[in-house]
């Protein structure tokens, strides 16, 4: 058989299964309204047998919700309650956002809606996306006798993380993530020895813990949220690189470039922040897509004040030239004539990420019907609005 019979045969199926599957949509669309005309006319107890065969081949979501609606009002007119409350069920499995509305549907069927809650208990997001730490000077420290000149620059890195909400109600949860972000700021000091000029670009990796509280809107296809709270950030790693730049009377220079330096030891571990954000998400299926900006205040000093000038020696112990058993002073002084000041981290960040609602259609332990009731009984009492 050559390629084109192959292709020819492969098509002609693709033809023949969308063909059977509108066919099957088209004679289900016939049955739902045949049914609707059925439930019109009074004929009551015939609807679930109608609906049986196309419930059990399968419908889309459009004709699932229209075909358990329908169910759902046969039964409480039969008063059946119990097969009510399941083809509810079913509907919110079929469409979990699914909300009976006073306006179009009858009055019952919002009666009935107050009893369920499709509403996800647990809802976990994932993001990735870019920051930038801002340098907050908490007081400086030098080794100059005179005023230097400090600007502190942005750099931009990544950042990864997955968090999950508890959800306690429809628009207020309560967040906890865990992310993995890269960090990083550049500070350059100038007029150091009348005209030098030094470089420092710090590179860090930290583990953040955020936990906050966040309300979002329930309903539409664009939905904004805000939220607030505190995070627990552990450093991970933290380097250092320098550029010394000695710039000569007669205008040359002479530049002096090092590895990075392991700083970790001068760093607190184990800091705290506050977070604020906000942002929007979009319905994507029974999914969501976001964006996310996210403000991160530092509150913790980063700095260990006794090892500003001097270092363990146990990070170089091959180097001690202060002979001090304990303590030598630190590369970052020696080198390149820096003292860190004392400092905290803010940082700025934005995500884009990807939510999974897990829904759990399910009944309320308590259904607030007390409003339906009382439209019931003026309704049953001939009271219009």
């Amino acid at each position: 058989m050559g390629k084109a019979s192959r292709n020819l045969i492969a098509g002609l199926l693709i033809i023949s299964c969308t063909s059977l599957v509108y066919a099957q949509g088209s004679e289900c669309d016939q049955t739902l309204s045949h049914a609707e005309t059925e439930f019109n006319a009074g004929h009551f107890y015939s609807i679930p047998s109608i609906l049986q065969k196309c419930l059990n081949q399968g419908l889309s979501q459009e004709q699932s919700v229209r075909a358990y609606l329908l169910l759902c009002q046969a039964y409480l007119i039969i008063d059946d309650p119990i097969a009510a409350d399941d083809s509810y069920l079913k509907l919110l499995r079929a469409d979990p956002e699914y909300v009976a509305d006073e306006r179009k549907d009858p009055i019952d069927i919002v009666y009935l809606s107050k009893k369920f809650t499709a509403t996800p208990i647990f809802t976990p997001h994932f993001r990735l996306g870019f920051s930038s730490s801002l340098f907050r000077s908490i007081y400086s420290i030098s080794t100059e006798p005179y005023p230097v000149n400090t600007q502190n620059y942005l750099r931009f890195n990544a950042q990864i993380g997955a968090g999950i909400d508890w959800n306690i109600n429809d628009n207020l949860s309560l967040c906890i993530e865990g992310d993995f972000a890269s960090r990083a700021y550049r500070r350059v000091r100038s007029g150091i020895s009348a005209g030098d000029e030094q470089t420092l670009i710090a590179n860090q990796f930290w583990l953040d813990v955020p936990l906050y509280l966040k309300y979002s809107s329930s309903t539409g296809n664009i939905r904004p949220f805000g939220y607030a709270g505190v995070a627990i950030n552990y450093l991970l790693s933290s380097k250092n690189t320098f550029t010394y730049t000695d710039n000569k009377a007669d205008g040359s220079q002479l530049q002096a470039v090092g590895p990075s330096e392991d700083v970790k030891y001068q760093r607190n571990l184990l800091n705290k922040s506050f977070v604020i954000g906000g942002g929007v998400k979009y319905k994507w299926g029974k999914d969501f897509l976001y964006v996310d900006l996210r403000y991160m205040g530092g509150l913790s000093n980063m700095v260990r004040n006794n090892e500003v000038y001097y270092q363990d020696p146990g990070t170089n112990p091959d180097k001690n030239p202060i002979g001090n058993p304990d303590y030598y002073l630190s590369n970052n002084l020696t080198r390149y004539r820096y003292v860190s000041d004392v400092f905290r981290l803010d940082n700025i960040s934005l995500s884009f990420g990807f939510i999974h609602p897990i829904y759990d259609p399910r009944r309320v332990k308590k259904a607030r019907t007390k409003s339906v009731s009382r439209q019931i009984e003026r309704e049953e009492g001939g009271i219009k609005k």
